[in-house]
């Protein structure tokens, strides 16, 4: 069986979806309320029981409420850094797998179809390593790899080809002020 079409189809799909959901979803950033998902009963305001439901925030919510009343205000909850919401990794910005500012090139605070579809273009073609139109499981690896050597390459910060025990331990302080939002640690220099 030809899993191409198949394949093809998830894809445009995928992309369509994610684009327009993307457009749906940039109008309650740009009213100044909490995002609904959080805000259940829609009152402006985040309550224990519904940060409750999103475990990373319920983690957070004694620290976040600054001023010990209970609730998250929007001026509590964490601000956007590099177009994500006190998120992790390459999935912010918008989400839907939009990464980064760069996806909304004309800085309106909102991403078009247009955009959307060129940020997924410009993915595809970064994940399609062999360059024949496909993604592939092949692709996929070669892809995992690249990171995980870009990774190490950058956690190896004295260059020699290993690992210690302390630049490890830098790698997981840098990762961890990155996801409480401070700004991160330097590695030393090479």
């Amino acid at each position: 069986m030809n899993k191409t079409p198949y394949l093809i189809a998830a894809t445009l799909l995928a992309i369509t979806a994610g684009a327009a959901l993307a457009q749906e979803t940039a109008a309650p950033a740009a009213t100044g309320k909490p995002r609904a998902a959080l805000d259940a009963n829609k009152d402006g305001v985040i309550d224990r029981s519904e940060a409750a439901a999103h475990p990373r925030l319920a983690g957070r919510f004694d620290q976040l409420d600054r001023n010990k009343d209970g609730k998250l205000q929007r001026d509590e909850l964490p601000r956007m850094k590099h177009g994500r919401h006190g998120g992790r990794g390459g999935h912010g910005g918008f989400g839907f797998g939009f990464a980064g500012p760069d996806v909304d090139a004309d800085k309106d605070g909102r991403i078009s179809k247009a955009e959307a579809l060129a940020a997924a273009t410009a993915r595809f073609e970064r994940m399609d390593a062999n360059k024949d139109g496909f993604i592939d499981q092949a692709d996929r690896e070669a892809w995992a790899k690249q990171r995980r050597e870009a990774w190490f390459k950058a956690v190896d910060t004295d260059g020699d080809g290993k690992l210690s025990q302390a630049e490890l331990d830098a790698a997981k302080a840098r990762r961890g002020a990155r996801a409480a939002g401070a700004p991160a640690p330097q590695p030393a220099a090479k």
